[in-house]
Formats: C-alpha cells, structure tokens, sequence
C-alpha cells in the first residue's frame, strides 16, 4: 500500500502490508495454504457510529475506552477527519482502518475490528471518501461483507448523493459474497412503512424526507432490507442523532442486509459516548458457524523476510541490533495471538469523569449543557495525559 504518511497516525503497531488500498485501488487479499483452527462463532455483532472526530490520538483513546466493553466484532466509523489512508494495529490488538475525506479533516469513514478475527478480514478497501468494505471469512462458504457509508449532509446536491449511491453499488458488487451488510450515516430519514413496502419494517419513526425516498429507491433495487425498522424498541431507543439543544431527534443511522433473516436484533446502543450527536447503533447477526482462525507460515516468513532487507541500511551494530528486534516483535504481533498488556493512557481521573458521562441521562436542556461542560473538561484531561505520558516515554528512552 503506497501511503504517504504524513505523520504518526495512531498510537500502536505498523501498517498490515497489503491491507487498504491507495484511494481504492489496494486491497487486502487472503493467504495461500492457510492453516485453520476452528471455535464456535454463535453470533456476529456489528455496529456503525458517527464519531464526528477521531482526528487526534486522543480521541482514539477515549473510544477505545468506550467500546472497551462493547461485545462487537466489527464497528463502521463516520466523519474521522483523519488524513491520508492506512491500516494498523493498535496496541490493544484492534485493527484500524480509515480514509480521508474530500477535504482536509473533514469526512472520512473508518474500521475498527476487534482483536479476536482480525486474521481472518481477508480484504478492506475504500471504494470512495465516503464508501469502504471489508471481507471477513468465517468459514471456506461463509465470508460476509460489510459495507460503511458516510452520506453528504442536505447541505449538498442530489448528485453528490448519487455519486456516493454508485459507489455503494460498485462496493456491493466488486467481490462475490453470501450476503451483505451495509451500515452508516446517511443523512436520511427513512421514517415508517408506506404503501405496502417490503423491505422496510413496521417499527420505523418519523416522516420520510426526500433523502429518505433515495435511500427507499436505493434498497429496492439492490435487495436491502433495512433492519432498525423490523425490530420494536421503545422510542427513546430508536433515534441516532440530536439538535444540540435536544429538541430534534431523528432516525439516521441504519444497519441494512440483502439477508434478513440473519439479524436477531437491532438496537441503539445508548452507553456508547463520545461527546458528539450521534449514537451508536449494533446490529446482532445469529450464525452458528466454526469460525476457521487463520493463520499463514508462509506469509509470515514472506513478511519477515522482507523487513529484513530494510536493514541493510543499517552501519551501526546496536542500530541493527534494536531494528532486529524491532522487526520481530512487529511482524510477531501481527501473526502471532499473544496477550498484550495495556499501556494506562488515561489517569484515574479522567477514566472517573467518562465513567459519569456514560451514565448520564439526557433529558433536559439543562442535562445538555452539563453534558457539554463535561465533554470539555474531559477533552482537556485527555491533552494533559497524552502529555505526561509522552514525558514518561522520553525519560524511560
């Protein structure tokens, strides 16, 4: 993958070699004589969140505290604002993909995999700065994709809308799989069923707007269901995103599939809070499959191999020492399952202070604006201990 890396993009380990693609035209493609160790995977559990801004590192951080104790496999990111395309592992053993917007951090969308089958994501790639899919194999007959989407806001035209439509298309069709799910932001509101409509639900909220009917049109041609709308939930958790003063709330985050029966449930996940408008939403997918956790020799000896040749460059013998082990310890991290131990990047403080926002309720104007207020004050906390702990990094080096 031709990045060009414009700065350390995330706190944890290297780029996987191959994963992503350079404004789409990469991929990660799946090994050769795989060997295959089988565990029961009962359920698959995906999610989609607005995050607004995972621009900073920081910010990284506190949603890796947030989803710390989310059980979900896969999570689709919207407006990262981050620069450039990559993929890494971060230090808690999560993959992480994103792609830049149209403009500098702005838009963006994004994945973070969890540690358990990040080897078994045999493709991700960005078809657009609004579309990326992966490719996550379950098994030799079942391999999902999972589609992202961040939509234009009404601020655009129709066609800026129906460019991102192609490129879901182009992303649904590109590779051949057993079904699809399609997630994310878009901008719409679907509202309740109308007319007989089938691949909308009974459980919907809201009036459908006109972005709405796009979205309608878009399912009906390509088989898709939308699946927030077939399960009852009571109101307050079903909307995804609010005005600033809480007065509006409106449905615009959807899971969909072209295999409904698949999905047992769909739900605001309301705990998730990251100091924006948006809430989370997760979908729970029953499978009953032998997950096949794949592990290549060959690509790894093939991966070592070539970060050996890098050290050539290398005159001094405790430089070439140190990138040694260096590249042994990375290239091991990437194929190898070990535990990780954690680095603390957060004071206690700061860990107490998300821990109320989380349990805050949101009801009043009032509770908004102490929402806000916490919001900035854990954002400062967050700036002081990425600074002391990089002063602790300098002294320990």
């Amino acid at each position: 993958m031709n990045v060009t890396k414009r700065r350390r993009p995330v706190p944890g380990g290297p780029a996987i070699p191959g994963y992503g693609g350079d404004h789409g035209n990469g991929g990660a493609e799946g090994a050769k004589n795989l060997r295959r160790f089988g565990c029961q995977l009962r359920r698959l559990d995906l999610a989609t969140y607005n995050t607004r801004t995972l621009r900073t590192d920081e910010k990284i951080v506190e949603l890796e505290e947030e989803i710390d104790k989310l059980r979900c496999h896969i999570i689709g990111l919207s407006e990262v604002r981050r620069e450039g395309e990559e993929t890494v592992i971060l230090e808690s053993g999560n993959l992480f993909f994103y792609r830049e917007g149209d403009y500098l951090s702005q838009g963006g969308v994004e994945f973070i995999v969890h540690k358990s089958p990040v080897n078994n994501v045999v493709k991700i790639e960005s078809v657009s700065t609004r579309v990326a899919y992966l490719i996550l194999r379950l098994t030799k007959r079942y391999s999902p994709k999972v589609i992202q989407v961040y939509a234009p806001t009404s601020a655009p035209s129709d066609e800026e809308v129906e460019e991102m439509y192609e490129d879901i298309s182009r992303a649904m069709h590109s590779s051949n799989t057993q079904y699809t799910v399609l997630m994310g932001d878009f901008n719409a509101k679907l509202g309740t069923r109308e007319n007989g409509e089938l691949k909308v639900g009974k459980f919907g909220i809201g009036q459908q707007n006109p972005r709405g009917q796009q979205l309608a049109d878009f399912m009906e041609k390509e088989g898709l269901f939308m699946m927030n709308s077939f399960f009852q939930k009571r109101p307050h958790r079903k909307w995804t995103w609010s005005s600033a003063d809480g007065s509006t709330k409106n449905e615009i985050d959807f899971i969909m599939t072209t295999r409904r029966q698949l999905f047992s449930d769909v739900s605001v996940i309301a705990r998730v809070k990251t100091g924006n408008d948006h809430r989370m939403v997760r979908g729970t997918l029953n499978l009953n499959v032998k997950l096949e956790l794949i592990q290549s020799p060959e690509t790894f000896q093939l991966e070592l191999q070539n970060r050996f040749q890098c050290l050539e460059v290398c005159n001094e013998v405790d430089d070439m020492n140190d990138k040694l082990v260096e590249t042994v310890h990375a290239v091991g991290a990437m194929f190898c399952k070990t535990r990780r131990r954690r680095t603390q990047k957060l004071s206690d403080h700061t860990f107490n202070l998300m821990v109320v926002r989380r349990e805050m309720k949101l009801h009043s104007s009032t509770d908004l604006t102490a929402y806000r207020q916490l919001n900035r004050q854990i954002s400062k906390c967050m700036r002081r201990d990425a600074m002391q702990m990089q002063m602790h990094q300098s002294e320990r080096d």
